[in-house]
């Protein structure tokens, strides 16, 4: 190699260091910034809740730039749930604010998967972890790391049954029964049961069916209860029905039907809650 290559070679390798501090220090300054300014709930029902983030990416570049993509990790209660990568490209423009819709839907069976219990909670905590994925000029891929943090209730469906069969009046002919259904309330907000539709099915006999207009109120945390009236034909319901009213004996039963529930939450509005409920009650 002759001095004067190696001279050129030097010319080159000194060109190329100040080229790279160059670049270095003009990415510093297009590169973009990103965060989240808020979140709500789309969607909620007894199944899932539909969370929408809205996000906002600022670009001081004076060209458009290119979201090639949003990598998105949703942790419940510190333990990793949902994650997902959006491909959708997306132009920022040229010195302005951009904003951003995240969609992600978390179905409360998924939480069962997960150890601690956490179906069993009012409320749980979550956190999101997303990364904007942009294609700088010059030096290309570009990852702006976004995070959030936050709470979500888990309603859950009033659980329902019979907590015993009243025997009012009874002949040879017919007997006259109450059956009281208790709604119990498990969550941290006040609810509303109305259009309870029904067929109440005793020892595997139709005893009788109607509909409950009436909206029943349950508190939070708390329990109400429903009085059906049955009349039993004692003839048509043949020897046993009447050998179980006169001695009262424990029954096992069968509710059939829907309702419709209205809770507090502003979202959980007129929720068709089918009713196939069995166990076993008393006669007093």
């Amino acid at each position: 190699m002759t001095l004067y290559t190696i001279r050129l070679a030097l010319i080159f390798f000194t060109l190329s260091l100040i080229s790279c501090a160059e670049l270095v220090k003009h990415a510093d300054t297009i590169k973009p910034t990103a965060k989240i300014t808020g979140t709500r709930l789309a969607n909620i029902s007894f199944e899932q809740v539909d969370l929408v983030f809205d996000l906002v990416v600022e670009n001081k570049n004076p060209v458009t730039l290119k979201l090639t993509g949003l990598d998105y990790q949703l942790n419940v209660e510190n333990q990793s749930l949902i994650s997902g990568t959006t491909t959708k490209s997306i132009k920022i423009k040229a010195n302005s604010t951009s904003p951003v819709q995240l969609p992600i839907t978390l179905k409360f069976t998924d939480l069962k998967n997960l150890p601690g219990e956490l179906w069993d909670k009012d409320i749980i905590k979550y956190q999101l972890l997303s990364k904007f994925n942009i294609n700088l000029p010059v030096i290309g891929n570009y990852a702006i790391p976004v995070e959030y943090k936050g709470e979500l209730p888990i309603p859950k469906i009033p659980d329902i049954s019979i907590t015993d069969v009243n025997v009012k009046n009874i002949s040879f002919l017919s007997a006259e029964l109450v059956a009281r259904i208790a709604i119990n309330n498990p969550n941290n907000f006040n609810m509303a049961v109305s259009d309870l539709i029904y067929q109440l099915n005793i020892n595997q006999k139709n005893w009788g069916q109607g509909n409950i207009k009436n909206t029943i109120n349950i508190p939070k945390k708390g329990k109400a209860i429903v009085e059906i009236p049955l009349k039993l034909n004692l003839l048509s319901a043949g020897k046993s029905a009447y050998d179980i009213v006169v001695n009262k004996k424990p029954v096992e039963y069968q509710l059939k039907g829907n309702a419709t529930v209205n809770s507090s939450l502003k979202l959980l509005k007129k929720y068709d809650m089918p009713l196939d409920i069995s166990g076993t009650a008393l006669l007093r």
